[in-house]
């Protein structure tokens, strides 16, 4: 959350940052007006924002409409590079998915989501098409956000609950928050978390926090750096083979650990 009242901030900056959100697979092409209403603008403002990110190459205008260009690639560049994520982690998901036999996906937490940073398709084996990187899923009802808020710090996992609509998941969703904190604690006590129907219907999912290095082994505490998980149709699998899945899950999460 922005604290307008610090000094050293530029609220400029912050609102130029807004207009780049504004655009999403739902609003891919959109005008000044429609930036200035979604983002809560005023329309000379967004005007001048958007103005300036078309000069520096951030977006481009059809006929009063604008998107997003190829260039904002290169705000992303320096964090997807310098974790080495092509050339490092993204062979280890590969490895491991074709060990497991499903597609293995990284997610790291950003605000109150997890997003995918790294993932490793499976042709022909089960997926879904919200899975690829960049996108994000809620916290509460999916394996990966549960594995990250189970390991988060306590004040930073509490600011994130009361936040949380829990009215907005299936009704296979803990929505009592004294009880959720317990499904928590479990995960916590257990190492993994498991999910069913609980995000989409009829699927399942299986992730294992990842540590950073010398902070954590996926089984006691530690600082959790995002999450490695594994989806698949509900009922495929017996208790017996998800052991098996987490136990590999977590050898590939102490390897991606040792990236970071």
């Amino acid at each position: 959350m922005l604290n307008e009242n610090d000094k050293e901030i530029s609220l400029t900056f912050a609102k130029g940052l807004t207009v780049l959100l504004a655009f999403d697979a739902k609003d891919r092409s959109i005008t000044i007006s429609e930036i200035a209403e979604k983002v809560n603008l005023n329309r000379a403002v967004a005007r001048r924002l958007v103005r300036t990110l078309e000069q520096l190459g951030y977006l481009s205008c059809d006929r009063g409409r604008y998107e997003l260009t190829p260039h904002v690639l290169r705000l992303s560049q320096g964090f997807i590079e310098g974790r080495g994520i092509p050339q490092i982690i993204q062979p280890i998901l590969r490895g491991a998915a074709e060990e497991i036999g499903e597609s293995v996906s990284f997610a790291m937490l950003d605000d109150t989501d997890a997003v995918y940073i790294a993932h490793a398709f499976l042709p022909a084996k089960f997926t879904l098409n919200r899975v690829a990187i960049g996108s994000r899923v809620p916290l509460a009802p999916t394996a990966s956000g549960r594995v990250i808020l189970a390991y988060l710090d306590e004040p930073r996992r509490e600011e994130i609950l009361r936040g949380t609509d829990f009215a907005a998941f299936t009704e296979r969703t803990e929505t009592d928050l004294s009880r959720f904190r317990e499904v928590l604690q479990a995960v916590r006590a257990q190492g993994f978390a498991q999910t069913e129907s609980e995000y989409v219907s009829d699927v399942a999912s299986l992730a294992v926090p990842v540590f950073r290095p010398g902070m954590g082994d996926g089984l006691g505490g530690g600082v959790v750096t995002g999450a490695l998980s594994i989806i698949f149709e509900q009922g495929r699998y017996d208790s017996a083979e998800r052991a098996d899945m987490v136990r590999r899950l977590r050898t590939c999460a102490a390897h991606v650990a040792s990236t970071f």
